[in-house]
């Protein structure tokens, strides 16, 4: 069974986050830090927070950053301080973003190590791996009396809305519970009985397989034409098929969460589906590779450079953006690269983590055009 609190000590990162945190303008704070999840050193979290704000202040300063200012940026930051259930409910790291008119805090399962950046834009890579690299999927947990739909990553899980999706058999459009039937008989006086008794199986069949389509049609029309994270399944293995013939979205996982879901929390599906999708994402991860590598024979890519990577991502040019893990470390301050990400991901491209690139290279970009 999963740690329910372990999901909910970790804050989901969108994509929309880091296209934010990309292209911002600074003067712009990076903090990272490792924390404690429990025991007698939670309470150094704050404290070491607290010496990291103080140094980050200090080379704002440095920068020539009026007092003012400088205290105008950290002031969410500074306020965070005094959160004391916060702090008591942390995971392995912490990254911290400021700038004039934007902040960010987020928990992630990233072993951090205490380091302060100050600089004109925000070091974004070292979150991108609990982003994207780790794992962003769809869970859909489905049974005739409950369907819910979450989105997760390697950490976390978070239910969203259904939109126009089912919630159970009894919410589909129509007869969803088929009538009795009724058949009458005729005696020998003349005068007629009726005889009701329930639907046989072939009924039955007929309406969940109408359930099933309007479930898929209904996750077609939430999840969007531009989605492309894997759809992983937690029902009975029967309702996999059926499902899969009536959805159009491309992405839906081979393998299922067996079992009814109905009384799984979400933590327990989280860590139900991880091994069900992490084969998936490490695939596509692989491939990306791959085509970066032939990319670069038919010269439509960038490798390497973050400086180019940017000018392109600017330009709306790239259709993937590829980074190693290593490129992700947080001791390195933000760079070019940094701003490729927010600027690839605002013109709808990809963005994807690998263990090691074509040419060893640490980040490349395949072109539109």
């Amino acid at each position: 069974m999963a740690d329910a609190t372990r999901t909910a000590e970790v804050d989901r990162i969108t994509t929309a986050d880091l296209t934010e945190l990309g292209t911002a303008s600074g003067p712009a704070v990076s903090i990272f830090l490792p924390t404690a999840r429990g025991g007698a050193e939670v309470r150094e979290n704050p404290i070491r927070a607290k010496a990291l704000i103080k140094e980050a202040e200090a080379r704002l300063r440095a920068n020539g950053v009026a007092q003012e200012t400088a205290d105008e940026i950290l002031a969410p930051l500074v306020a965070l301080l005094e959160d004391d259930m916060y702090w008591q409910q942390l995971a392995d790291g912490l990254a911290l973003y400021a700038c004039q008119g934007l902040w960010r805090a987020y928990r992630v399962t990233t072993d951090f190590p205490e380091v302060v950046h100050v600089g004109e834009r925000f070091a974004v890579r070292p979150i991108v791996p609990a982003a994207l690299g780790d794992g962003g999927f769809l869970l859909l947990a489905l049974s005739q009396n409950k369907v819910r739909l979450f989105e997760a990553t390697s950490a976390t899980i978070r239910e969203r809305a259904l939109g126009t999706i089912p919630a159970s058999m009894d919410d589909a459009d129509g007869e969803s519970r088929p009538p009795a039937q009724h058949q009458q008989s005729f005696a020998a006086g003349g005068g007629g009985m009726v005889h009701s008794h329930g639907t046989g199986a072939e009924v039955g069949d007929v309406q969940l397989e109408k359930f099933l389509r309007q479930v898929a049609d209904g996750l077609d029309r939430e999840i969007g034409p531009t989605e492309r994270r894997p759809l992983v399944l937690a029902s009975v293995r029967e309702y996999h098929s059926a499902l899969r013939d009536h959805l159009s979205y491309a992405h839906l996982v081979d393998d299922v969460v067996a079992g009814n879901p109905d009384d799984s929390a979400p933590g327990a599906l989280q860590e139900a589906a991880w091994p069900v999708v992490e084969p998936v994402l490490r695939a596509r991860a692989e491939d990306a590779a791959e085509r970066f590598g032939d990319a670069i024979g038919a010269g439509r890519s960038i490798a390497g450079g973050g400086t180019d990577l940017l000018h392109a991502a600017r330009e709306g040019r790239v259709d993937t953006l590829l980074l190693t893990r290593g490129r992700c470390a947080a001791d390195r301050g933000p760079d070019d690269l940094d701003a490729a990400i927010g600027h690839a991901l605002d013109t709808s491209a990809s963005v994807v983590v690998v263990d090691a690139l074509p040419q060893d290279v640490s980040e490349g970009v395949v072109l539109r055009f």
